[in-house]
């Protein structure tokens, strides 16, 4: 589940593990397959695949098989891909296939399994579709599709012939303002704040109306010294830089959708370049250096691309479903994708709001962009904001009153829920800039033309998309029209007079051998036992970890000691009073008692302090250690198994206990004490779980 976090707009998310250790465990999932219809008080499962089929429309039933294909891959690696393959499992929520729950496989399935599969569908498909789907199949069965890529551009050239019988229609609004709280704006947005526009495709739809619609959101970084020239420097930089690909996209809609990507994905990257030079330019290191988050929507007819960088988000809203379709570039995130926690508990462990990556931080070999694609088969709301909008979870909160109205009869009108949204983000957060954009997409059914079936002969011509040639860098002295005058300063960088691309291809190659050899031969453990997803040991992913927090200006004094994070568990070498509450140790009224050196306690909250003051710490008591008692011995209350991963913890000095102890506390008991003194006298100490109070 949690290596598959970034699939969240199709599986449930693991919240939290009931019983662990106990061969009684229970995974609470949260964003369930559960339809969630308002009022209701016995909530059902969302319809399963095969009693929705019969009903879909042709363009909805090709992107269902289209989502599957693009999930199987990584379900297979994973060793999930049978869930699949389940009449159970595969349920959809509209437009968008969801999984009940993962389901281990016995056997790695097959493509040939996923063609038996689907010819039971074949029946009830849509007669449009229906021969190919048949022909397909049969392909998949005879091995003549062998590989996923294969089968997703068969079925993208399906949905592409399919898209010619719908007439679309897209609206766009999109606004930016600087919020009750900050002196500047650092949110930067394209088009332009205030902007409203209308775009049809379909072929009711006239030339000059038929061009694709993009949407920037920025969100700087590096607050007076930059963050609002990094947000303005990426969007003319993006802009220009996909200024060809939009003109003749609106000549011929006609696209191949992996060309489109890594032009988009080459924009991001040329935008980032451009900031991390004017950084180097400046001599800025580490938390000096400017940059910007990124979130960016491309519709073209039926297609629509979402890429980001950061933590300015995209959601996709339906008649009856909100889903955040990005995941953010947290440290957060990144310990949920490498395996390490829940998001429920990871997020709200100090440090793990920092981002990991954004636009300008570095060179754009070590930057990784997100670039997604969803169908349009139905009508929907696309809204992409910077933070000052998403913070505190404000779009799930008001999304049925700010948002819904939009796919209720008020259509062509996104500005007044933009409008509506910047208010409420500087009513209800008000920390921050804000940049709301909100995408209206309407969908009106002709007449589907029929899918001719695929060949044999198409089929074995078909190999990976090709790397599209590149768009040359956009020189930053060309960008005076459209970016502040101190970036146009930044001198052009050299022309180069000739190809070095095959001699560092074979530098790399010849490093990644020695590399490999190094890993095989003088690696303590196996390379089998590291994670899947993350080649380099854990250590050297939190001292990444460490200095991306370093990097996005996160003080030394703001991260709490590892030992002092929500949740861990600790023993006291040295004894330390427990308070009522975060005041004045010099209050002697307030204190609970004493606990004596050996205690087992629980880290619950940690107080966030105001300007100049000390940070608290409240704790659960879990097990007390009575004075002159060994502190090898198992502590009372605890189990069989907390007991011995107790008795693991680091020998304690009996000398250290103190005879004026004041009144013994329970276990259960809840208090506080001064951060600073619990670090000294903290050490790591594993329990399964505290008792209730």
């Amino acid at each position: 589940y949690l290596m598959l976090a970034a699939h969240r707009l199709h599986m449930p998310q693991p919240y939290a593990l009931l019983n662990p250790g106990t061969g009684r465990e229970t995974l609470l999932l949260d964003t369930a397959a559960i339809a969630n219809e308002s009022g209701s008080l016995n909530p059902k499962l969302l319809p399963s695949l095969k009693e929705a089929w019969p009903t879909a429309s042709p363009l909805r039933q090709l992107n269902w098989l289209w989502q599957i294909a693009r999930l199987w891959s990584d379900f297979g690696e994973q060793q999930v891909a049978s869930s699949l393959l389940s009449n159970h499992q595969l349920r959809v929520h509209g437009s968008l296939v969801r999984l009940l729950e993962l389901v281990i496989d016995v056997q790695s399935p097959t493509l040939r399994q996923l063609g038996t599969f689907w010819q039971n569908l074949v029946p009830t498909a849509q007669p449009s579709i229906r021969d190919f789907l048949e022909t397909l199949c049969h392909q998949l069965n005879q091995g003549d599709i062998a590989t996923t890529q294969v089968l997703i551009h068969c079925l993208d050239q399906a949905i592409a012939t399919t898209a010619n019988g719908y007439h679309t229609d897209y609206g766009l609004a999109v606004m930016t303002d600087q919020g009750p709280s900050r002196k500047r704006n650092e949110d930067a947005c394209y088009p332009t704040s205030g902007t409203v526009q209308t775009h049809t495709l379909g072929p009711q739809a006239k030339p000059m109306e038929r061009r694709p619609l993009l949407l920037l959101v920025c969100d700087g970084i590096g607050g007076h010294d930059g963050g609002d020239v990094a947000s303005q420097l990426a969007i003319a930089t993006i802009e220009q830089q996909l200024s060809p690909l939009l003109k003749q996209l609106a000549h011929q809609p006609q696209h191949d959708p992996a060309t489109v990507a890594m032009a988009l994905e080459q924009a991001i990257c040329t935008a980032n370049d451009n900031i991390s030079h004017y950084n180097d330019q400046g001599r800025r290191q580490a938390r000096d250096r400017m940059g910007t988050t990124l979130v960016m929507a491309l519709v073209i007819g039926v297609h629509i691309y979402i890429a980001h960088v950061g933590d300015s988000r995209a959601y996709r809203i339906s008649i009856n479903s909100c889903q955040q379709i990005t995941f953010d570039d947290d440290v957060a995130a990144r310990e949920v994708r490498l395996g390490y926690g829940f998001y429920a508990d990871v997020v709200n462990r100090p440090g793990t709001g920092a981002l990991i990556q954004a636009l300008g931080m570095g060179h754009s070999t070590a930057l990784h962009v997100i670039v997604q694609r969803l169908i349009l088969d139905d009508d929907i709301v696309l809204l992409l904001c910077s933070d000052g909008l998403s913070d505190y979870d404000r779009i799930e909160q008001y999304w049925p009153t700010h948002i819904l109205p939009l796919l209720k009869g008020h259509k062509h009108k996104p500005v007044a829920a933009v409008t509506s949204l910047v208010q409420l983000a500087n009513t209800y957060n008000g920390h921050d800039n804000v940049t709301v954009g909100v995408i209206t997409g309407y969908l009106q059914t002709l007449k589907p033309p029929i899918v001719p079936a695929p060949t044999s002969d198409q089929v074995t011509s078909i190999s990976t998309p090709s790397t599209p040639s590149s768009n040359p860098p956009v020189p930053l002295s060309s960008l005076s029209t459209l970016i502040p005058s101190e970036v146009v300063s930044i001198p052009q960088k050299p022309k180069k007079t000739g190809s070095i691309w095959p001699i560092l291809f074979g530098l790399l190659g010849i490093l990644g051998t020695v590399a490999a050899i190094t890993i095989v031969f003088f690696r303590n453990a196996p390379i089998a036992f590291w994670p899947r997803s993350n080649p380099t040991p854990p250590e050297a992913i939190q001292d990444k970890i460490d200095q991306d927090i370093e990097i996005v200006g996160i003080s030394d004094d703001e991260l709490p000691s590892p030992l002092l994070t929500p949740r861990s568990y600790l023993q006291l070498s040295q004894p330390i009073d427990l308070l009522e509450g975060p005041q004045s140790t010099e209050n002697s009224s307030n204190s609970l008692g004493q606990l004596p050196s050996g205690t087992i306690v629980q880290v619950l909250t940690r107080q966030e302090p105001a300007a100049e003051q000390s940070r608290w710490v409240k704790l659960q008591v879990c097990a007390v250690s009575s004075p002159g008692q060994p502190r090898r011995n198992n502590p009372t209350n605890l189990t069989d198994t907390e007991a011995s991963s107790v008795a693991s913890a680091p020998t304690i000095d009996d000398s250290a206990v103190t005879t004026n102890e004041l009144n013994p506390l329970n276990s259960g008991a809840m208090g506080w004490v001064l951060e600073a003194q619990l670090a000294e006298v903290a050490l790591t100490a594993e329990v399964l779980n505290c008792p209730p109070e």
